[in-house]
């Protein structure tokens, strides 16, 4: 119970600590342990939790367990709007990566478990910026021509412009 309140007052402490900084060029970053994980994940601690971790820049969950990657991913999922995106490089990860909603597996000398259970594999981390370049311009341009295509069928092919150069 000691443990429980201490790590409740950190929270509060940090919460308090970004309301007051109202320049936003200071990026805070969150490092939370397992054990206090523990505590945060709890029913009556995880939103306070949730609260704090959406307001900093990073957040790193070091020496969690799979059980632990895996709530972390569901709460933040749980939030109306969010969209999760898990990286993970072996077996311990498989279960953050089946509970986000888009799980990049890497490939490499802890085994094949990660890319098995993830939605999109890549052979180093490296190549994550390269796919994430990919995946945003496809998409991206893929959602502009549905766009331009259904205007057009609701102009019946026109030939009026749908954007303003």
């Amino acid at each position: 119970q000691a443990i429980k309140a201490s790590v409740v007052r950190q929270i509060t402490e940090a919460k308090t600590l970004l309301s007051r900084s109202d320049d936003n060029s200071e990026a805070l970053a969150l490092i939370i342990d397992g054990k206090s994980l523990a505590y945060a994940l709890e029913d009556d601690v995880k939103n306070l939790f949730l609260e704090l971790a959406i307001g900093c820049a990073s957040v790193i969950c070091c020496r969690s367990s799979p059980k632990q990657k895996a709530l972390v991913t569901r709460l933040v999922k749980m939030r109306p709007g969010s969209t999760t995106l898990a990286i993970g490089d072996g077996a311990n990860d498989v279960g953050m990566l089946q509970e986000a909603d888009i799980g990049i597996g890497i490939s490499g000398v802890e085994g094949m478990q990660a890319v098995m259970s993830s939605d999109i594999a890549i052979a180093q981390f490296r190549y994550l910026e390269r796919l994430l370049l990919i995946c945003y311009f496809f998409y991206k341009n893929i959602t502009f021509g549905f766009t331009l295509f259904f205007y057009e069928m609701y102009t019946s092919f026109s030939g009026q412009a749908a954007y303003n150069d």
